[in-house]
């Protein structure tokens, strides 16, 4: 496994702290970005993915995601594909 240092994701719009949601759960599912990470794909494979390591919001309808995953540290806490991961904006008008 590579580690990635950065601060911020280096394909997307995302950096360590924010908020995010995942696109097949929608903002149902909302975590905080913790680090980055980049992991081969294949074991003999040159590709590489961005992994970020997300807490997920206690409280929320996806709190134990990461209970049946194989990337979790604990049940609300584990690495995902920032490929799923949009950033939650703040919306208009709300405080």
């Amino acid at each position: 496994m590579l580690k990635n240092k950065s601060k911020y994701s280096s394909r997307k719009n995302i950096a360590i702290g924010d908020l995010v949601y995942h696109v097949l759960y929608g903002k149902d599912w909302v975590g905080v970005v913790l680090s980055f990470k980049n992991s081969k794909t294949t074991s003999n494979s040159k590709n590489h993915r961005e992994m970020a390591l997300v807490k997920i919001v206690p409280g929320t309808k996806h709190e134990s995601f990461f209970s049946t995953r194989m990337d979790k540290k604990t049940n609300s806490m584990g690495y995902i594909s920032i490929n799923w991961l949009f950033k939650l904006e703040e919306l208009k008008g709300e405080t």
